[in-house]
């Protein structure tokens, strides 16, 4: 299998070393930073690298890995969908709306699989939570999810001034880069959204033209209350979600990998550790991928799903005051 990859930077390398552990196929990688294709020249497998994507586009590939900041995604995968080329796009979708409409088009046109990069549905102890609420806690009331960590430390070795994430015209911001809470909320309720109320601003001295805090209340058709907090500016990793319910509660906690279950009927707390590694997400959902590409079947975290999650970020952009 020939896959293209474009977009080297550390999400681009976490993909083509996870590509290349599970033996996908070959591999060529685009990006106008020379620096980031030397580095996947000398520190990882890849075939041919370009500086230009039209240039490696005069071959032919099996399936496109889209990895650049969010404002170039539509228009890349526009390029590889004519090419009848699957696509993998990384999270968010987009930046806006515009074009997305097309790119479904043309997917259903050409009859190919789109899957966006939402990972967290893959972590094992999301998925067991998704699992158990109904078996364990019975009607859902309440989902609160939040995620905080401190910019300069999610990428050591870059500045973090340069990244996408400290760029609201890049599409960056914390809403749209921390839109895994946005996307997994909305999978574990399972239900339309009726009502928002959001706020977000920057709160720090960051050096970034972006909002690096949001709140957000979801009200959905189905009655369930969400609340979604994402930060890029809290020291240390916090990451969580807690789902309320008529039986009982249970909250996932990521860094430790546990699941935490309290039975309200017998008033009693019980700890669940499950084994996990930090890429063990990344690897399944690319495993889920190409079992996607070999079945001709819609992923997990299609382009719909992305879609739907997108306008609710874009949403919470429009209601909240910066």
């Amino acid at each position: 299998m020939k896959i293209l990859v474009v977009g080297a930077g550390s999400i681009g390398r976490r993909h083509i070393k996870n590509l290349n552990f599970l033996g996908y196929g070959d591999i060529d990688v685009v990006d106008i930073d020379n620096e980031n294709l030397n580095f996947v020249k000398t520190n990882l497998e890849t075939k041919n690298t370009f500086i230009n994507l039209k240039d490696a586009l005069n071959k032919d590939y099996d399936v496109g890995f889209i990895l650049t900041p969010p404002i170039y995604h539509i228009a890349m995968a526009l390029e590889l969908a004519k090419k009848e080329m699957d696509l993998f796009i990384e999270k968010p979708l987009s930046h806006s709306l515009k074009n997305v409409n097309e790119l479904i088009r043309l997917k259903e046109k050409n009859k190919i699989v789109i899957m966006v990069g939402y990972n967290q549905r893959f972590n094992v102890g999301l998925r067991k939570l998704k699992n158990y609420r109904d078996k364990r806690i019975g009607e859902i009331y309440y989902i609160r999810a939040e995620v905080g960590q401190y910019l300069p430390d999610w990428r050591r070795w870059q500045d973090y001034r340069k990244s996408y994430t400290a760029n609201r015209d890049l599409g960056g911001g914390i809403i749209l880069d921390g839109s895994h809470e946005i996307d997994y909320v909305m999978w574990l309720a399972n239900s339309k959204v009726s009502d928002i109320k959001a706020t977000y601003c920057k709160v720090s001295d960051l050096e970034v033209n972006a909002e690096d805090m949001a709140e957000a209340v979801l009200r959905f058709e189905n009655g369930i209350i969400g609340s979604i907090h994402l930060n890029m500016v809290e020291r240390g990793y916090n990451r969580y979600c807690k789902v309320i319910g008529e039986k009982g509660n249970i909250k996932w906690i990521f860094k430790d990998n546990i699941l935490e279950f309290y039975d309200g009927i017998y008033k009693k707390l019980t700890v669940e550790k499950y084994e996990c590694d930090s890429n063990d997400s990344y690897l399944e959902e690319l495993k889920h991928f190409f079992s996607c590409i070999k079945n001709r079947s819609e992923p997990l975290s299609n382009i719909h799903t992305a879609n739907e999650t997108l306008k609710m970020a874009l949403s919470i952009r429009k209601i909240g005051i910066l």
